[in-house]
């Protein structure tokens, strides 16, 4: 075998190794940004009642989803349209839009960008 097939296999073992010991899922239970790649970014909130998301948009991002895994929010699109979302539901948007949350009651939140 030459020097550089050596390297390559090598090389293609330690790959092969790396990708096997790679896990196939990831659980956070942080908050704040979670999850990101290339085209998406998980964002999750844990909030007492009465806490507030104060108003913002996300210029980059076409689509956002707002999904709601416990308790309730009071939401507002662009400052007219407003939304209750609460435990099981989801809220989708786009990030031209600017929005503005409160946690009616502790509550929490998976926010999912998507470029």
């Amino acid at each position: 075998m030459k020097v550089s097939n050596i390297s390559a296999v090598l090389l293609s073992a330690l790959f092969s190794v790396a990708v096997s010991a790679a896990p196939l899922g990831e659980v956070s239970s942080e908050n704040g940004k979670i999850f990101s790649g290339e085209n998406y970014m998980v964002v999750k909130k844990d909030m007492k009642k009465g806490e507030q998301i104060k108003p913002h948009d996300h210029p980059g991002f076409k689509t956002l989803i707002f999904a709601v895994g416990k308790g309730s929010f009071d939401v507002t699109l662009n400052q007219t349209e407003k939304h209750t979302v609460g435990a099981g539901s989801v809220l989708r948007f786009s990030g031209d839009v600017v929005i503005e949350a409160v946690a009616t009651e502790d509550a929490d939140v998976a926010i999912t960008l998507i470029k």
